[in-house]
């Protein structure tokens, strides 16, 4: 009953608004075939499995109750998912719950006759404050049915709610003296203590210099390893990365001389600076503080887990650094990590402080305007569609928001130890929305500077690939190269072959695997067939031709896309930079691998909708509309089913069933592993989520946007 990639659930939600990004209380989906907390009653109450994919079976009358503590939670919500078969007349499957012991229970899901196909699992979603701060809220799954043919199914059974903030004094934990001193947390400090309170004051010193922070074992909580990657000890995870960064300071405001991630000589994570405040207070005895956001990324892959750290520092003493991490977009290695690395300062402007200094402020300055995704509220909209747990675990979302008008509506940045202090600098791996933003942006810029480009032979710019026989740069971006092994939907990508080319790290090794690794099957432009290395090969092939035009010692990365189109778009320094392979020819990897700041996000959904805002083309007008699915005569190949198209780069869903629609509507997005979705809808709305969860449900949420102004002509 589970969908994979780019399952959508249709049912529509109904919850009350709420401003705050929800933690996950409890998370059932029964994959691990025990249903010991549910009591059943009333018949035939079991697991069964159906695809791969565990639910809990009812028949006829039967029953099956949970319990949960929603204590120290506000605005809980409760979702689940049903689906049903062989119910008649008024036959029904029901979850619901209640915060009472069970005097009064409310309905979160109803399935009846004419949903009950046996495999769609319906969804669905309500908060109630009768959840809230709850010692003891039930939540209940029951059929009403005549006959033992009569089933329904109950799965991703979800509370999640926000932590209600107690006031404990939690700041002492990081007190100066301590961070001076030779404790070692032993937990998780609050999120909260990272950042300047409501009271602080400016910083007494200015914190102009060089920060080293050497490596450092920290405490390390597993949530999910699926690899062992924690168990593997030359990989080194319990370790603090070591790094040495520039910082200056502009009023309140640390910022970095690089930003990014750092390549070091971990062998398993790059570290990234954000800027970061620097502020005082009372209790740290004539100290100044600093804090600054940071995430570590995986070698050779795009895992982001990003965290917070913090020192005191006084004229030129400085004390350690202690930091951690409660949260990530990474589907595959969770944890909570915290620890204390000693540290020096060298004071001393770094190289660049004013020009540092500038681009910031300017930076700042040209970020888009940001409201709480609450505010969309007042315009009649449903905000609790965007995100909803009812489609997305909470626990396994990073942020998500909506752009509109020139506005970014945006959710929250929760983590497992509460709302992270950074949320604007949060940073997000883009995985397969490179293949969109580096891969279509970059040949598609190409066209325009050199229309025809794309016509032109992977073999005879590729090596390796000489075989490809009249595969254009164009198939490889469509994914029509008529290599593959199996045409089923993603069979290829999720295969163990891939994994040697995931796992290489040169671009020698990389082509050589990828232009290998499919034999060919059939003329090329005719089959879409799913393909991260065919885009890897495009990347080579372009940069290809960019030093053939411009010299052999030209960077297309830099100079197509850094130059070519992020920096005209005002995108962070962040994306400017890229994971490339570990050779001398620092190959882009084009198909994943970019970092972005939630601002980027926005503004690159900003420039799909309305590129004749940007001035001058950045890229070949005609090849746009064609991926943004406006131009009716190069609509692209068909995607998985017929409801999907895929096109220079990116994907495309009717939405014509969704909203009724008199006619098909295509509705362009963009997605990346995991569980991370740009919507591009036609009323120039955009729609992102980043998760981890393997989720891409967001019909609920095109429903919603659609009251901000019409995406398409209803049928009567």
């Amino acid at each position: 009953m589970r969908r994979a990639l780019l399952a959508f659930v249709l049912a529509c939600g109904a919850l009350a608004p709420a401003a705050a990004h929800a933690q996950s209380i409890l998370s059932e989906d029964f994959q691990s075939g025990d249903a010991a907390r549910w009591a059943s009653s009333g018949g035939d109450v079991r697991l069964t499995t159906h695809a791969g994919n565990v639910s809990m079976r009812l028949t006829r009358s039967a029953a099956a109750v949970t319990a949960v503590s929603t204590q120290g939670y506000r605005d809980v919500a409760v979702a689940a998912a049903l689906a049903a078969n062989d119910l008649e007349g008024e036959d029904y499957c029901l979850v619901e719950a209640s915060g009472d012991g069970g005097r009064t229970w409310i309905e979160v899901l109803r399935v009846r006759d004419g949903q009950d196909d046996g495999v769609t699992l319906h969804r669905n979603a309500v908060r109630d404050a009768r959840f809230d701060d709850a010692e003891r809220l039930l939540i209940g799954a029951r059929v009403s049915g005549n006959a033992d043919n009569d089933r329904c199914w109950l799965d991703d059974v979800r509370v999640s709610g926000v932590r209600i903030e107690t006031g404990d004094d939690a700041r002492g934990q990081l007190s100066a003296a301590r961070l001076r001193g030779g404790e070692t947390p032993t937990a998780l400090a609050p999120m909260s203590a990272f950042a300047p309170p409501a009271e602080a004051d400016p910083p007494r010193d200015a914190f102009d210099g060089v920060l080293r922070v050497e490596a450092a074992r920290g405490q390390l909580r597993g949530v999910q390893d699926a690899f062992a990657i924690a168990a593997d000890r030359s990989l080194q995870a319990y370790t603090f990365p070591a790094f040495e960064i520039g910082l200056v300071q502009d009023g309140a405001w640390l910022i970095p001389s690089r930003r990014g991630p750092m390549p070091g000589a971990h062998p398993n994570w790059e570290i990234a600076i954000e800027p970061g405040r620097v502020w005082s207070e009372a209790r740290d005895d004539g100290w100044s503080r600093a804090s600054l956001p940071f995430a570590l990324i995986e070698t050779n892959a795009n895992c982001t887990h990003n965290g917070v750290l913090t020192f005191a520092f006084r004229g030129g003493e400085i004390s350690r650094v202690a930091w951690q991490i409660a949260s990530e977009t990474c589907a595959y290695f969770k944890f909570d990590f915290w620890g204390v690395s000693p540290a020096t300062y060298s004071p001393g402007p770094p190289a660049g402080s004013a020009g540092l200094i500038g681009a910031f402020r300017a930076e700042r300055e040209g970020r888009m305007r940001v409201e709480p995704i609450s505010a969309l509220a007042a315009r009649g909209v449903d905000v609790d569609a965007f995100a909803s747990p009812a489609d997305i675990d909470p626990a396994a979302l990073s942020t998500f928001g909506v752009i509109y008008e020139g506005v970014h509506y945006r959710g929250g940045c929760e983590t497992r130890a509460g709302a992270y202090p950074f949320c604007e600098s949060l940073l997000l791996p883009s995985y397969s929305l490179a293949k969109s933003i580096a891969g279509g942006f970059g040949l598609m810029r190409l066209e325009l500077l050199y229309p025809g480009v794309g016509d032109e032979l992977i073999s005879d710019h590729v090596g390796p690939c000489r075989a490809w026989r009249a595969v254009t740069l164009e198939h490889a971006l469509d994914m029509a190269t008529g290599r593959y092994d199996s045409p089923a939907s993603e069979a290829d990508e999720n295969a163990l072959t891939a994994s040697r080319f995931f796992l290489s790290t040169t671009l020698e090794e990389k082509l050589r695997v990828a232009c290998n690794l499919y034999p060919r099957r059939e003329a090329p432009g005719r089959r879409w067939v799913y393909h991260t290395p065919d885009t890897f090969v495009l990347g080579a092939a372009m940069a290809d031709v960019w030093r053939d035009r411009r010299g052999a010692d030209r960077d297309f990365f830099d100079d197509v896309l850094a130059a070519g189109v992020y920096e005209p778009l005002r995108l962070s320094p962040v994306i400017r930079a890229t994971r490339r392979t570990s050779d001398d020819a620092r190959q882009p990897f084009i198909g994943w691998g970019l970092t972005l700041l939630p601002d980027d996000v926005a503004k690159i959904g900003v420039y799909l909708q309305h590129p004749e805002r940007a001035g001058e083309p950045l890229m070949a007008p005609a090849a746009l509309a064609a991926a943004m699915q406006r131009a009716p005569d190069d609509p692209g190949l068909a995607g998985p089913d017929a409801t999907f198209r895929y096109n220079n780069g990116f994907w495309a869903w009717n939405v014509q069933a969704t909203l009724g629609c008199s006619r098909p509507v295509w509705v362009p997005f963009m997605s990346g592993f995991g569980g991370i979705v740009v919507v591009l809808m036609p009323n120039g709305a955009t729609y992102y989520y980043f998760s981890d969860g393997g989720e891409y449900r967001w019909a609920r949420a095109v429903r919603a946007a659609s009251r901000l102004a019409p995406i398409c002509e209803t049928s009567p």
